[in-house]
C-alpha cells in the first residue's frame, strides 16, 4: 500500500466533498446562538456518521469480484460532472447567500444536533468515501483515511472560524472553491478507477 498516495486521495476526497461545509461552518460560527464548542462537536458527529455509513456501504465490496470494485470510481466522477453542470446553471455566491439567510432566520434550539444533521445531509461524502473504502479495504488503509478526515475536520473548523474573523479571505475562497470542486472529484474518480 502506498501511504502518501492514500493520504493524498483522502485529502482530495475530504476537500472536494467538504468545500460547502466550510461555508456552512462559517455561517454557524458567525451566528451568536451557536457556541463554538457545539459547532465543532456537531461537525465531528456528522462526519463520524458519514464515515460509518460509508464503511458499511463498502462492505458490499467484499462480495463483489475485485475487477468490479474499481467501477465504484464512477460515483465521484458522476458527482463531479453534476457539480460542473450546476456550476454553469447557477452561481455559488447566490447559493451561499441563500444558505446564510436560511440558517440565520431559523430559531434553532440544539446547535450541536443541527450542525451534525447539516453535516450528515451531504450525500456526496457517502458516495466518495464508500468508493475509497471499497478500493482500500485493508484495516491500515481505513485507519489512515479516517485519520485524514479527523485531522482535516479540525482544520476545517479552524479555517471557518478564522475566515469569519477575516472575511476578505472567505470571499476569495468562496469564488475559487466551487470551480475547483468538480475537477478534484473527477480526478479522484479516475484514481479509484485506475487502482
Amino acid at each position: 500500500m502506498d501511504f502518501p498516495t492514500l493520504i493524498g486521495a483522502g485529502i482530495a476526497a475530504f476537500v472536494s466533498t467538504n468545500i460547502d461545509d466550510l461555508f456552512i461552518l462559517m455561517v454557524f460560527f458567525s451566528t451568536p446562538r451557536f457556541p463554538s464548542l457545539q459547532i465543532v462537536l456537531g461537525q465531528y458527529i456528522g462526519m463520524g456518521s458519514l464515515l460509518s455509513v460509508s464503511i458499511a456501504g463498502s462492505l458490499i465490496a467484499l462480495v463483489l469480484p475485485r475487477n468490479l470494485i474499481g467501477l465504484i470510481g464512477l460515483l465521484p466522477i458522476a458527482i463531479g460532472i453534476k457539480e460542473l453542470l450546476e456550476l454553469y446553471k447557477k452561481g455559488s455566491e447566490e447559493d451561499y447567500e441563500k444558505l446564510t439567510k436560511k440558517l440565520q432566520t431559523k430559531k434553532i434550539q440544539l446547535p450541536l444536533l443541527t450542525v451534525a444533521a447539516v453535516t450528515f445531509s451531504g450525500g456526496e461524502e457517502i458516495g466518495v468515501y464508500t468508493a475509497l473504502f471499497a478500493t482500500n479495504n485493508e484495516a491500515a488503509a481505513i485507519i489512515t483515511l479516517i485519520s485524514v478526515v479527523i485531522v482535516l475536520t479540525a482544520l476545517w473548523c479552524f479555517l471557518a472560524y478564522y475566515f469569519v474573523k477575516h472575511s476578505f479571505l472567505a470571499d476569495l475562497f468562496r469564488r475559487i472553491g466551487s470551480r475547483v470542486l468538480p475537477v478534484v472529484l473527477i480526478g479522484l474518480g479516475i484514481y479509484i478507477l485506475a487502482d
